[in-house]
Formats: structure tokens, C-alpha cells, sequence
């Protein structure tokens, strides 16, 4: 059943989809692989890449977008100054005293005056200020002159300000205080007081140095000279660097400002030329000493948000030493029990990975000697020379379930069900598609036969008599995409026994490539695993394993003598061997005549006085009519098209609601009216469409046709609202039924390759055709081309090649089935215009597009991008994996060339997207080949990362079991949930490595996670708050929210899409702060986010305004001044929130993203997030 299964046997360890056999289809992409890793070590060595994985450099390369190198050269290719504070090693000061990065945070404790929030008087009240929390007592907690415990603090106090929740901290404008001060949060301004002038000083600077830097009002900052970046330890050294100096230079200037200042001490004697640097609370390196600073993205962001660097000078040993020793990370957490089986299998794995770690070397791919030429007992025969028909006979099927699936979706989620079968009797359908689109003509229904039970409460079918169903295409003609889709159908029959018409239910389907993965032809009997009914295998991955207790189908495919190899070199073979009665859509998707039909609604003579009615309308060139019906098959009524006039009618459009739920749900729908008055008739007929761009389609096909074939937009008469130099402005996709046109127009491919020549047409016809077509292709990227449009692109694609957006229109039109037409399109490609940015040959790697050379040629292109900006794209690219044939191909080299070779960049990214993608059944082949083949080619370094990561954040991780202990515990409190947390995180703390990298970015490296400061938050999901330590002593924290039972992938698109609005923004010079947060998804239903630092809701700040504060216009106004009390920084946050205000409300508009409401708007300091960014719909 799997021949290949027991070859190349995964060694005893990890792999993230684990249960994979292999195939030949694997056993050939791991040597691939392995090619592909050879050609790696040769450019760069086996110990280099590990130094990579464990001391990376984040850099803009030449020519990088992210750059902005053009539009933004004032502030990233000039030199400019950067505030930095550096630290020196610990080991090169002379000190009696131990050497420590940390600063110790001291208790202050006394006496202040308090103003009520409803009493207006000052009432004296004993303060603690104890780390981010000060709390107030009617007086000093002790008992007898002894001070209490904390604990038994607690009994005692009036109440605590959180100071982390504090936005402002500043003097109160009040001269009957002179020593009073304010605390702003979103629930209230604290109003505070100091009998002294030192009381009120030694207050305000404790305060102050706790509370964030963009809190403190700028009267403070200067005050107590106080900078973003404390430098109190006595490793630290505060300068200015300049972002043209070198790394080199940089080292110098720091151990020289060190040595300068009054209050540095000795150092021992070094080489500055000996080390290099490292930014501080960051897994980020800058290792090159002759590159500029400049370059470093972390500098680059530094520059934009005017934030003061943090550099750390390490030496070059530690580098090195880094990379060659094996990292004490323990990537042995249990998923279930700690058996005494698990443990040696994690002790086996432990072993696995030191001896790998300490040899630096990437493992062999699988068996050898797959990777060597298999000797072919026959010499293989080209397919161009076999005329024999495609032949397949259906045997059985088994396994199959009583149960088909049903999808069901709402407006907030969708479900799967399962229902019963309804069909007594099964049928297996075979049709042949090519590039996703179905071939005319070629598809076969078996002979129905009687479901039978089966062991395992299962059912089969078997034909005793199989019967080869032979195609109307010889193997000849078979593509090398072409692919046979098998869908097992269930037949519902009435008393009698005949079957009744439309009760068909599909139940099952697969399908299998004509060609395999070695472009040999598909042969001799086969057993293929069968998906359930809501998949489809008309493009993309199939099925290569088949196991014996999944639903199976055995087929058999006609057998020749010896292996037939795709092979379409002999063009004039295959042309004398082509049968030009044949036509696939592909084909017929050109016209020489236009013919277009769809649903429209048309209004009687009378017009306001008769109702709108859905009519089927059809358009003939060849008639020059006009035609409608009430459906398809009825009778229908004729209009002469012949020179008539078209026009819009927007007098007569109308504006309705749907899905009128809530505010956030409702959708506003518009009619689009236009009318058509046919020569010498007074009569107008006025139809209507759903889309602006179907109305637009239409009148441009009707008035085509009545100018007889020329394509003149200029003869439209368009509204006020309807300016006729924007045909297609802002429409969606038009509707199947509205864009597919119907012919019954079959040429042979000589008649079809010479219908692309134009000279007899005249020069003035062609340059205003020319110019429609040029028009059209500028106007809507999402507009489809009608079948006589596509003639058009094709007779004039030589004249088009100056514009990059027509190249995938062109594509379109091609007959991939015809070799001499295939091969004159492939030698387009290199000569067409270059796109603005790189990233527009994504549009080529869809399914459209399934010929092996334009995707090529798109990966090629597509190689040219720097990592940086590459990693911008990873999302679109992972996705573009489910339109390849075979699991090897040019783009998934490209990824896994990129990933090897810049494993932070790339690598996480990569992994995390195909690892969510590998949980549905239809793909999990596929991408768990993939993970698990780069798993073996990656660095032991990233290997124990990835592993770490996975067990604690994938579904069935620990953190998502902490959390589904927590919601078991919901109906017992809020202080219950609270301890079920923290007991899982204090027993997770003991398994946590000393550090380790989030997935949501590879620079942030943490430890232990901090358990007094992480809690559950308040929603239905009731997702982790979490609180990790800088795995660098005297980093900042880093926290995260982990939610379980919450689908966050659309999330990740929509952040990424407005993540690449804001570089396209700051590309053209315009600088919006968008800032959009991070966010990763680790399975379907968990995900991990990033905290918004110094930020609140909107609604928390409507609070402030009371209950009536939502509809209170000057809240926001008086928060901000609240904020910002000074008229500079007050002017500088109006000017923030209005860009970020713009961007947000631009951004979210274009995407169609609904559900914006107040606690999913978030505020800092002026600048706008948008959270929980789904319920994506049109705008």
C-alpha cells in the first residue's frame, strides 16, 4: 500500500508532525533538501550557520524596501546623533565589591496628603511605595513600634495605586500647594501632597523612577535630570553615538567616554579590538565591526521612535563560545504524564541533541541511497509519443464512514457537524482538471453499486466487474499539472429503484497527479486515502499515503511496458498527434465573438410604477442583441444592440441593509442602474446590478457590441457620480454567474495562435484599443477579463510589456496545453517591465498560475528580495505552498534556502505559519514534510528552540493547559482562576530554561516568567496575561498574552496587511505611527500576542467621564491634556493622535474590518492601536 514507508525512518527524535510516513514524494523532497543544504555548506560552513542561530545580526541589506532608502534619506542615510547608554564587561573593572548590572529598588515610606475623590479636602495618609505599588494607611502599619509583615499590611490598607497604570506624573498647578502633585490614571487623577520642599522631592523622584520614563512630565525629567535609559550601575556609561560610525569605532568610543567620567572605575587591561557588541535585552548582535551602525534594524527603529539604544560590549570568545557549546536549554517538558517511557524517550532525545550540538553537524537526509540515480530496467519513453488514450477503473472503496460532514457558519464562527448518510447507493465521479480549472468533456461516472457494511461499524463498495473509463485525451496531450480528481458520490433512490434527479450527496474525494513528483507517468494499480466531503483535490497537495484504517479507494491506471516520462520536446509530433474537437475552458477562455451572461434585475416600461424582477441576461456580438429571460431555459425576449446608446441611471439606484444585528454587523448595500435605449425607439430598458463593477461590465459589453466590436468606453454616457475615467474604482470580486461567459467556440490551436496577429487591423483602431486595454489592466487588479477582452490582451500582448500589471492578465489568456503557445509565453517573461516592488510576482504564484516556468520565474524574482523585506511576505508565501503540485518545488527551496541561512529572520516566521497550516487534514502532509525536513537541516540551536516553543505554546502546550484549568475553575471566581494560574506557571517556572526566544520575535529573549505579575483577563476566552524576565540582567520585562479557544490567524493577517501599509506609507515619506502590534498563531485555536506597552482602552478612558462618559465628546480632549498639561507636548500628542487616528481609521476602512468598538481601541500616549482586529468584511 506504501512502498516508500519503511525507507528513510525518522530518527528517534522530534519532530513537530510526528505520524508521517513516507513516499516517494517525500523521499524525493528530503533529497532535494538535501542538494539544497550541500550547496549551503559550500557557500557558507556548517559551524558559521550555528553561530548565526545563536548570535544573529538583525541588518538592512542594499537595496532592502524597509530601508526607505529613497523617500526617508534625511532620517536613515544621513548621520545623525543617537542617545546610547553602553555597558562595559563586568569583568574588566577593578572592584572590591561585587560587580552587578542591577540597581535595587529601596522602600520609601511617609507621610503625604491625600485629596477624596467625593470629599475635596486633604486628609494626611501613610504611604509605601513597594516596587510598582504604593499603598496608603489612616497610619504607620506596625503594632508596638514593630513594623508588620506584608501580609499583614494588607489588613490595614486603604487602598493601593497601581503604578504601572499611571500615564502621567505631574505638578499640580495649584499655587495654594505649592508641594502638590498629580497621578493620572484612566479610573481617576490622584491628587497628592508634601508638607516640605524634601519631602516633595524625595516623593517625586522615587515616583518618578518608577513609573515609565513617557509618564514623567517634562518639568520632572529635567528636575531630577532623568533620562529614558537609567545608567546608575557602574558598568553603565551614558553617551551620544553617531549612526555612520562603524561597530569598531563605536567600541572605542565607549570604553573612552567610560574612562572620562568622574565617577568610572579602574579597568584592567584590554584590546578594544577584541570586542564587539551586543543590544542590551535583545538576542541581537552586531558582529561585523567595519558595518555602520546605521545598517542594524534595531538602530533604524531607534532613529524613528527617537529612543535612546542600549548597546553591550561583550567579547569576541563569548561569541564564539556560544555557538560551540551546547545551551543549557531542556527541551524535555511533558505533554502528558512523567512515565518512566517518556523519560527515556526525552533522555534518548537529550543525547541526540548534545552529540549533534557539540559535532556541528547537520544530519544526513534519510537513505542514502534514495538519493542516487535509481537505475530504470527500461529506458523511459517521452510522453509526446504515446497515443494512447488516459485511461482508469475504479475497484472499491472502503472504509467509508456513515457519516458525511456538514459546515455551518455564523456570524462569529464556523462548525463542522456530522449528519447521516442519506444515500443507499454510491457512485465515484472522475473528472480530469488542469491549473484548478476543469477540462471539457472529461469526466466519467461510474456504475452506482449498494453500500455493504463493513467491520468497525464502516461501509464499503466494490465493482465485481470494473470498467475502464477511457478520456478523450491521449497521453500525449496530458499536461504536466494535469490532475484526476476522484469524488466518491452517494445516489439517493426512490421506491421503485431509479434514481431520483438532484438527490446526489458527496461523501468523499481525492485525487492523484497525472504526472508524479520525478515527472514520470502515473501507473498500474494504487491505493489513495480519501479525504471527507468539504475538501476539494482539483489543485495543490493530494494524498501519497494510504493506511488501512482510513477511507481508501483502489484504482487502477493503464499500464505501459516502461516508464513514460512528461517530455513535450518534440513540438511537431505533438502538434500532428493534437485533435483540434477538444477544448478545456483554458481554451475556450478567448473569443473572437463576445458572448457574456449573467443576473440582472430589470423594472417594467412603467418603472416606479412595476417591481424589480431578476432576469437572465445574455449578450451576443454574434446576433448584436440583447436578450432576458426569467432563467436559463426559458423563452427570452430580444433588444437590438445595434448602434443604441448606454448610459447610467444612479436617479434610479436604491440603498438597502442587510444583516441589520448591530451596528458592527450591518452592511449597506447600493443598487448600481443603468439603461440602454436601442436606435429609433423611444423606449429605455433600465436593469440593475449588485457591484459597481458588474454594472461597469456590462455597459461596457453592451456598447461593445453595438459599436460592433470595439471596445470605445469614450461612447458610455456616465452619471455626475460615475466619472467615465474610472470604470472599475473600488468594487469586490465580481460574482461567478456576473463574469463567466459561456462559448460554444472550439479552434484548432493553429487558428487559435494565428488569431493573435493584428496586422490587417488599422493603426487608429489598434492604438484606441490599445489604449482601452491599458486602462482596464491600471484601473482594478480584481476586474475579470471577459473571454473577447482576453482575445484582445492576447493579439496585443507585444505592445503590453512595458506594463508589469498587465503580465498576469496576459498569463491568463494563455492555452497551457498548447506547447508552441506555452513556449512563446515563457519567452515573454523575461522581457516584461520589473513591478515597483518585488513583491507583486506574489500574484503569480497563485493558482491560476500552475505552470512550472511562470512559477519559477516568479521564485527567481522573488529571490531578489533582502530578508528583511522577504520576511514581510512570509504569510502570502506559505499560503502560495497549497497551489504546487508536488512538495518539491522552486518556492518551498527558496523558503527553506532562506531559513537555513538566516534562521532568526526567517526561520521562526517560517516555522510558526506552516506549523498552523499543517492542523488541516488536507495539508498536513504537506507542510509536516516540510517542518519536519527542515527540523533536520536547521541548527541544533534553533532545533531545541523550536521544540521549547512548541510544547509550551501549540495547542496541547502547557500554557494551553494552564488555561483550560483556569476556565474549569470560572463558576468558582475570580480568585480562584487567579490561583489555578499560579500554581501551573510556579510548576512551569521549575522546567523553564535559563533563557529562551518568544515566538513573536527572535530578538526577545526571556527567562523565568514573573507569577505575581501575570493574571487572567477578563473576557469570554479568559486568555493569559504574562510576564516574562529579560533573560539579560537589567533588561525590561516582557509581556504577552496567550489565548486558547480563540482563532487569531486572522489577526495575523490583518496586522501584517497594515504593517505593509505603514512601510508603503513611510516609503512615499508620510509617517503615520502605526505601530501595529505583533501577534503569532500556534495552532488554529491558540495564539500568542504582544503587549502594548503604556497603553489603554478607549472605554477605560470614557470611564473617567462617569457613565455618561462614552457619549461625552471632550473626553478624549481632556484625557490628553490630562496627559499632557504643557502646550509643547500637549501640541506633539494632538499631532500623534491625529496620525495614528488617520492611519487606523484608512487601514481598517480599506481591510473591511468591523466590531470596532471601545474595548478594542486602544491609546498610548496619543498614538492609536486597533486589538482584536477580525470580522474582516467589505468596507
Amino acid at each position: 500500500m506504501n512502498p516508500q514507508a519503511t525507507r528513510a525512518a525518522p530518527a528517534a527524535r522530534w519532530q513537530p508532525v510526528p505520524g508521517l510516513h513516507h513516499s516517494k514524494e517525500s523521499l524525493y523532497f528530503r533529497a532535494a533538501v538535501g542538494r539544497l543544504l550541500a550547496r549551503a555548506h559550500a557557500e557558507i560552513s556548517p559551524t558559521d550557520l550555528e553561530v548565526r542561530a545563536n548570535t544573529p545580526e538583525f541588518r538592512v541589506e542594499d537595496g532592502d524596501w524597509v530601508a526607505h532608502k529613497n523617500q526617508r534619506k534625511f532620517a536613515l542615510d544621513t548621520p545623525q546623533f543617537l542617545n546610547c547608554v553602553a555597558r562595559i564587561p563586568a569583568n574588566l573593572i577593578i572592584s572590591q565589591h561585587q560587580v552587578t548590572h542591577a540597581v535595587p529598588a529601596k522602600l520609601v515610606s511617609g507621610v503625604l496628603r491625600k485629596r477624596g475623590e467625593g470629599i475635596k479636602a486633604f486628609k494626611k495618609r501613610y504611604m509605601e511605595l513597594d516596587g510598582s505599588a504604593l499603598a496608603y494607611y489612616r497610619k504607620k502599619p506596625e503594632k508596638h513600634g514593630i513594623p508588620l509583615s506584608r501580609d499583614e499590611k494588607k489588613a490595614y490598607q486603604k487602598g493601593v495605586i497601581d503604578l504601572d497604570r499611571v500615564s502621567s506624573v505631574q505638578p499640580m498647578d495649584n499655587k495654594s500647594e505649592p508641594y502638590g502633585f498629580l497621578l493620572v490614571t484612566t479610573a481617576r487623577t490622584w491628587v497628592l501632597a508634601a508638607d516640605s520642599e524634601t519631602e516633595y522631592h524625595r516623593w517625586v523622584k522615587a515616583l518618578c523612577g518608577v513609573v515609565k520614563f513617557s509618564a514623567v512630565h517634562v518639568i520632572y525629567k529635567r528636575q531630577f535630570q532623568l533620562r529614558e535609559v537609567n545608567a546608575q550601575a557602574i558598568t553603565d556609561v551614558r553617551m551620544a553615538v553617531t549612526t555612520s560610525d562603524t561597530v569598531g569605532e563605536i567600541v572605542e568610543h565607549i570604553f573612552n567616554c567610560y574612562k572620562q567620567a568622574l565617577d568610572a572605575a579602574p579597568l584592567k587591561p584590554y584590546d578594544p579590538t577584541e570586542y564587539l557588541l551586543k543590544i542590551t535585552g535583545y538576542r541581537d548582535y552586531m558582529i561585523d565591526r567595519y558595518r555602520i551602525l546605521n545598517e542594524y534594524v534595531h538602530v533604524r527603529e531607534c532613529l524613528m521612535t527617537k529612543k535612546t539604544i542600549r548597546l553591550t560590549v561583550v567579547h569576541k570568545s563569548i561569541i564564539r563560545e556560544t555557538a560551540m557549546l551546547n545551551l543549557s536549554i531542556r527541551s524535555n517538558l511533558q505533554l502528558a504524564g512523567d512515565t518512566r517511557a517518556s523519560r527515556a524517550t526525552n533522555q534518548v532525545d537529550e543525547a541526540l541533541e548534545a552529540d549533534r550540538s557539540a559535532s556541528l553537524q547537520m544530519t544526513s537526509l534519510g537513505d542514502t541511497e534514495w538519493e542516487q540515480p535509481q537505475p530504470s530496467p527500461k529506458a523511459p519513453i517521452p510522453s509526446v509519443t504515446v497515443q494512447e488514450p488516459l485511461s482508469i477503473r475504479v475497484h472499491r472503496v472502503l472504509n467509508i464512514p456513515r457519516t458525511t460532514c456538514v459546515l455551518k457558519r455564523t456570524s462569529e464562527a464556523a462548525t463542522i457537524s456530522q449528519v447521516e448518510l442519506a444515500s443507499a447507493s454510491v457512485l465515484v465521479r472522475i473528472a480530469l482538471y488542469d491549473g484548478g480549472q476543469f477540462i471539457e468533456n472529461s469526466v466519467v461516472d461510474t456504475s452506482d453499486v449498494r453500500l455493504k457494511a463493513q467491520r468497525n461499524d464502516l461501509l464499503f463498495v466494490e465493482w465485481t466487474n470494473p470498467v475502464w473509463h477511457k478520456f478523450n485525451i491521449d497521453i500525449s496531450e496530458v499536461t504536466r499539472t494535469m490532475r484526476v480528481e476522484l469524488t466518491v458520490i452517494g445516489i439517493k433512490k426512490t421506491i421503485n429503484g431509479s434514481r431520483s434527479s438532484g438527490q446526489e450527496e458527496k461523501m468523499l474525494v481525492t485525487g492523484i497527479n497525472a504526472f508524479e513528483v520525478d515527472g514520470t507517468l502515473t501507473q498500474g494499480p494504487l491505493y489513495v486515502r480519501l479525504l471527507n466531503n468539504l475538501y476539494s483535490c482539483v489543485q495543490g497537495p493530494v494524498p501519497h499515503v494510504a493506511l488501512p484504517t482510513e477511507p481508501l479507494i483502489q484504482i487502477e491506471l493503464a499500464e505501459f511496458d516502461a516508464p513514460i516520462v512528461f517530455d513535450w520536446s518534440d513540438t511537431d509530433l505533438l502538434a500532428s498527434c493534437a485533435r483540434p474537437h477538444r477544448a478545456s475552458i483554458v481554451q475556450s477562455s478567448r473569443s473572437n465573438m463576445l458572448h457574456k451572461e449573467g443576473w440582472l434585475r430589470k423594472v417594467g416600461n412603467y418603472k416606479s410604477l412595476t417591481r424589480w424582477r431578476r432576469r437572465w441576461f445574455i449578450v451576443d456580438q454574434s446576433t448584436c442583441s440583447l436578450s432576458y429571460a426569467d432563467d436559463q431555459t426559458a423563452a427570452r425576449k430580444q433588444i437590438s444592440l445595434k448602434n443604441c446608446v448606454v448610459s447610467t441611471a444612479d436617479d434610479m439606484n436604491q440603498t438597502f441593509t442587510t444583516a441589520p444585528v448591530n451596528s458592527g454587523t450591518r452592511r449597506v448595500r447600493q443598487t448600481w442602474c443603468f439603461k440602454v435605449r436601442p436606435v429609433n425607439s423611444l423606449r429605455e430598458y433600465i436593469m440593475s446590478a449588485d457591484t459597481k463593477q458588474s454594472r461597469e461590465a456590462w455597459m461596457l459589453a453592451i456598447q461593445t457590441v453595438a459599436n460592433n466590436g470595439s471596445v470605445f468606453s469614450e461612447t458610455i454616457t456616465f452619471g455626475e457620480t460615475n466619472n467615465g475615467e474610472v470604470l472599475f474604482e473600488e468594487s469586490p470580486r465580481p460574482s461567478f454567474s456576473d463574469q463567466l461567459s459561456r462559448l460554444s467556440i472550439s479552434t484548432p490551436a493553429k487558428q487559435r495562435r494565428n488569431s493573435g496577429s493584428y496586422s490587417s487591423d488599422s493603426s487608429g483602431q489598434r492604438d484606441s484599443c490599445l489604449k482601452e486595454l491599458r486602462k482596464l489592466i491600471l484601473m482594478d487588479p480584481l476586474y475579470r477579463i471577459s473571454p473577447y477582452q482576453k482575445t484582445q490582451l492576447w493579439t496585443y500582448r507585444d505592445e503590453l510589456t512595458d506594463i508589469f500589471q498587465a503580465l498576469p492578465r496576459v498569463l491568463s489568456c494563455v492555452h497551457w496545453d498548447d506547447p508552441i503557445e506555452t513556449e512563446e509565453a515563457l519567452a515573454l517573461l523575461p522581457r516584461w517591465a520589473e513591478p515597483d516592488h518585488q513583491a507583486a510576482y506574489i500574484e503569480l504564484l497563485n493558482g491560476e498560475y500552475s505552470h512550472e516556468g511562470v512559477r519559477s520565474f516568479a521564485v527567481q524574482k522573488l529571490g531578489l528580495m533582502a530578508d528583511t523585506t522577504f520576511s514581510y511576505f512570509l504569510p502570502q508565501l506559505v499560503q502560495a505552498i497549497k497551489y504546487e503540485n508536488h512538495h518539491s518545488s522552486p518556492l518551498v527551496m527558496l523558503l527553506l534556502e532562506r531559513a537555513i541561512k538566516n534562521p532568526n529572520q526567517i526561520g521562526f516566521d517560517l516555522f510558526w505559519s506552516m506549523k498552523v497550516e499543517s492542523h488541516n487534514d488536507q495539508y498536513r502532509e504537506r507542510y509536516g514534510t516540510i517542518l519536519n525536513t527542515y527540523l533536520d537541516v536547521c541548527s541544533s540551536k534553533m532545533r531545541a528552540i523550536l521544540k521549547l516553543q512548541d510544547k509550551l505554546f501549540s495547542e496541547g502546550g502547557m500554557l494551553e493547559r494552564i488555561c483550560q484549568s483556569v476556565k474549569a475553575k470560572k463558576n468558582d471566581g475570580a480568585a480562584e482562576m487567579k490561583r489555578a494560574m499560579q500554581q501551573g506557571l510556579e510548576a512551569l517556572n521549575e522546567l523553564l530554561p535559563g533563557s529562551f526566544q518568544l515566538p513573536l520575535d527572535p530578538r526577545i529573549e526571556v527567562g523565568k516568567i514573573i507569577v505575581s505579575k501575570c493574571r487572567v483577563m477578563d473576557s469570554a476566552k479568559k486568555p493569559l496575561w504574562l510576564v516574562f524576565e529579560n533573560a539579560e540582567e537589567g533588561g525590561d520585562p516582557v509581556t504577552v498574552m496567550f489565548k486558547a479557544g480563540d482563532d487569531v490567524r486572522q489577526d495575523c493577517l490583518t496586522l501584517q496587511l497594515i504593517r505593509l501599509m505603514d512601510e508603503m506609507w513611510r516609503e512615499e515619506g508620510l509617517d503615520l505611527a502605526m505601530e501595529p502590534y505583533k501577534c503569532v498563531a500556534t495552532s488554529p485555536m491558540t495564539g500568542i500576542l504582544q503587549i502594548v506597552p503604556n497603553s489603554v482602552t478607549t472605554a477605560d478612558v470614557h470611564k473617567r467621564g462617569g457613565i455618561l462618559g462614552s457619549f461625552k465628546d471632550p473626553i478624549f480632549a481632556e484625557w490628553i491634556h490630562a496627559n499632557n498639561p504643557d502646550a509643547k507636548s500637549h501640541k506633539a500628542a494632538i499631532n500623534l493622535f491625529t496620525r495614528s487616528c488617520a492611519g487606523y481609521c484608512i487601514a481598517t476602512y480599506v481591510l473591511g474590518i468591523g466590531d470596532r468598538h471601545n474595548d478594542n481601541i486602544m491609546v498610548s500616549f496619543g498614538m492609536v492601536h486597533n486589538l482584536n482586529v477580525q470580522n474582516l468584511r467589505a468596507p
